[in-house]
């Protein structure tokens, strides 16, 4: 059968290993007393235990009278039964607060505290503060402005006594008789330290420094099943003492905590110091007036500027965002252009690839055959053999090479812009034409500075703008009639760059025509995409160069500037 979670809030103020083992026999004496629930301890300082409470996490709450008091007014918790400690004179007279000093301290009173550092768990602390305040502020000295200092240093509670103890503070605010337990468990030494203005109480066994209020209660919370409220109850009544000498007994009275909350003015009792701050403003109405409109208007201005800040980032991140979004857009479709203009052109020169290729395998194909014909008729001899294997290699090379190279031209991302020498990157482009186009007659032409001639470029791109203007120089040579016709490329230095060129006798262009010819889509060929001189235009401009087109003697000549690397 699965048990029920009951889950019950403690409030752990010796910490939660001493909440576990003082409440242990407790939760043990429950489990075996009703074993078709399983009690579960939730060890919690006061303001997790508030927030416990006001979420309805827990079933049940075990607490000191002041957070009870505070509890019942505030979430409506019912006290079940009240402890009924073997120390305390009775389960209402049972708990207070020690006012503690060093042994040798010359403090004899509370009113010696005046001006004096103080320490306290919290001011949530019923025993470790809150009695003492009552006691304090009844003596004449009001802990927020008459103390030199005073520190809340939070729980375990054993841990204020320790700072006395070392000179840390000049006082420190405990519950009753921890001084005493501490002493009892070896924790400090006898006689280090003392109660200030302890009072006589007939028959309690712990030094205090306050009278005596009422002892931690269990409590239900106000949506707990009644039956189930019951139940607890009774098992809780019937308990037997545990080895500590606790049981519980019927509800006791709280009426001193409520004397208690209503001279300090906390708890329900808050609203007289409410009321305190209401009569303040009444007295210096005008000048808070004055004050108040003076910082509405501000406020209002300050939100007015925070506004149309606040527009106008929003509107600014929207249009670079958008001009982000416009440019890598644009990023992209020069890209996919790109890769358009470089598969056109190995479209146009497929077939005279497909014979550069043809050429070396034809040429394997024979020597093997030849290589089987000399096996079939036992001629084996070792130099004829090797080196018709070496032409073998060099001929699937030469494939190879081919492949490579127009492999590595038509990836689409192409490379990245980086220096580079420029000489061999275009003719690597003229080679790469030549296999293409065996039937062009390409003269290079060049000075000496271009063995030096470098510039910051992405290697593919310059490649692509030399074969497409070698391209349309032997395309405008062959429909001139003129095919072998020798084609000039040539590389200069010129104004901090260098220009590549490339001369065709291919015949001139009118005037409409070299007014239109960078323009997308515009084309003089009949099967033309229009793609390949405003591409290469995009290209060299990217760069940084210019892409220029001339009429020169009987032909063209299409050249591109670029500039040359910039030394850091």
């Amino acid at each position: 059968m699965v048990r029920q979670t009951i889950r019950v809030a403690v409030l752990a103020d010796k910490g939660i290993e001493s909440a576990e083992a003082e409440w242990a026999y407790v939760f043990d004496w429950l489990r075996g007393r009703l074993p078709q629930l399983d009690f579960v301890l939730v060890a919690l300082d006061h303001p997790g235990l508030r927030q416990a409470v006001h979420e309805r996490s827990v079933d049940f709450v075990i607490t000191n009278a002041g957070n009870y008091s505070e509890l019942e007014h505030s979430d409506g918790l019912t006290r079940l039964v009240t402890l009924d400690s073997p120390l305390a004179l009775s389960p209402t007279q049972a708990v207070g607060s020690a006012v503690i000093v060093r042994a040798d301290a010359p403090l004899t009173e509370l009113t010696d505290l005046q001006g004096k550092h103080v320490l306290a768990a919290s001011p949530d602390a019923f025993c470790c503060f809150q009695i003492a305040a009552r006691e304090l502020k009844l003596a004449g000295v009001d802990p927020e402005s008459d103390l030199g200092r005073l520190e809340f240093v939070g729980f375990p509670i054993q841990a204020i006594a320790r700072a006395v103890r070392d000179g840390k503070a000049d006082a420190g605010i405990v519950k009753t008789c921890l001084i005493e337990q501490m002493v009892e468990r070896g924790e400090i030494a006898p006689g280090a330290l003392r109660v200030l203005s302890p009072r006589q109480i007939t028959g309690f066994p712990c030094q205090t420094s306050s009278r005596l209020y009422p002892d931690w209660p269990f409590a239900a919370l106000a949506d707990t099943a009644p039956r189930l409220a019951k139940a607890v109850t009774i098992a809780l009544l019937e308990m037997p003492r545990s080895p500590s000498g606790s049981q519980w007994t019927i509800p006791a009275q709280y009426d001193s905590v409520d004397e208690l909350f209503r001279d300090l003015g906390i708890g329900r009792y808050a609203r007289l110091q409410q009321e305190t701050l209401a009569a303040l403003i009444q007295r210096h109405r005008v000048g808070i007036g004055v004050v108040a409109v003076l910082l509405f208007a501000l406020i209002i201005h300050a939100v007015r500027v925070d506004y149309l800040v606040t527009r106008r980032t929003r509107e600014l991140s929207e249009m670079h965002a958008e001009k982000e979004r416009l440019a890598a857009a644009m990023r992209e479709r020069q890209s996919e252009l790109e890769h358009a203009g470089r598969m056109a052109i190995l479209g146009g020169m497929a077939s005279a690839i497909a014979h550069e290729l043809k050429q070396p395998l034809a040429a394997i194909a024979n020597y093997a055959r030849g290589i089987d014909r000399r096996i079939a008729t036992g001629r084996l001899e070792a130099e004829p053999l090797q080196n018709v294997c070496r032409e073998i290699a060099r001929q699937s090379s030469r494939a190879a090479q081919t492949i490579e190279k127009i492999r590595e031209f038509a990836h689409k991302g192409g490379g990245s812009i980086q220096p580079v020498a420029l000489e061999p990157l275009v003719k690597e482009a003229v080679d790469l034409f030549g296999i293409a186009c065996p039937e062009a007659k390409v003269v290079w032409k060049g000075d000496s500075v271009r063995a030096g001639a470098r510039v910051r470029a992405d290697a593919i791109q310059i490649q692509q703008v030399v074969l497409n203007l070698l391209q349309n120089a032997i395309e405008a040579q062959t429909t001139h009639g003129n095919p072998g016709a020798p084609i000039e490329v040539s590389l200069t230095a010129e104004q901090h760059g260098y220009r590549v060129a490339v001369r065709d006798r291919g015949g001139g262009l009118d005037t409409q025509q070299r007014a239109r010819l960078f323009e997308p889509f515009f084309t003089t060929k009949p099967a033309g995409l229009g793609l390949g001189l405003s591409l290469c235009k995009g290209i060299v401009e990217s760069h940084g160069g210019t892409l220029e087109l001339h009429d020169a003697d009987v032909g063209v000549c299409a050249s591109f500037w670029l500039p040359e690397e910039e030394h850091g």
